[in-house]
């Protein structure tokens, strides 16, 4: 009998458990979603649409995930230290950027000779990072400290 009481203490805390990592999640999301719009990263829009949260329950732990699940995250969050850049992605920037530079003259640039131009700058430079999540994250610490706290089984 206490074997079976004991499961459902564990059950009981577990659920708990993944109830108030949802509520945390979901409130993280809501915030950088704000953030990723506030701070205009959109490009394709892909960042925004795939940015959420996972609740994930293993044998020995509970783990949330924040993040947009997308290839290029890592270089939003932590930004691109200075280097070259494919052109192809570049190309693609420009075009879906429509944007239109012309030379010295007056003469526009092609699309190529654009990217090439942002391809030299990402190497001189590199690219800032923008870490919503983790700002996000930072900001309601002691919230989610409160939240975790605040568990009744």
């Amino acid at each position: 009998m206490s074997s079976e009481i004991n499961k459902e203490i564990l059950r009981a805390i577990l659920k708990a458990l993944e109830q108030k990592f949802n509520l945390i999640g979901s409130i993280v999301e809501g915030e950088a979603r704000e953030k990723i719009l506030q701070d205009d990263i959109k490009d394709k829009g892909d960042f925004y649409q795939n940015a959420g949260y996972e609740v994930v329950i293993g044998n020995d732990a509970i783990t949330l995930y924040v993040g947009s699940n997308v290839p290029h995250e890592q270089y939003v969050l932590g930004g691109k230290v200075p280097s070259w850049t494919p052109i192809a992605p570049l190309k693609g920037w420009v075009e879906r950027k429509k944007l239109a530079w012309v030379d010295k003259k007056g003469k526009a640039l092609s699309i190529t000779q654009m990217a090439f131009m942002i391809q030299a700058k990402i190497k001189r430079e590199g690219i800032d990072e923008r870490n919503v999540f983790a700002e996000v994250l930072k900001k309601k610490e002691n919230w989610i400290y409160q939240q975790l706290d605040e568990i009744v089984i």
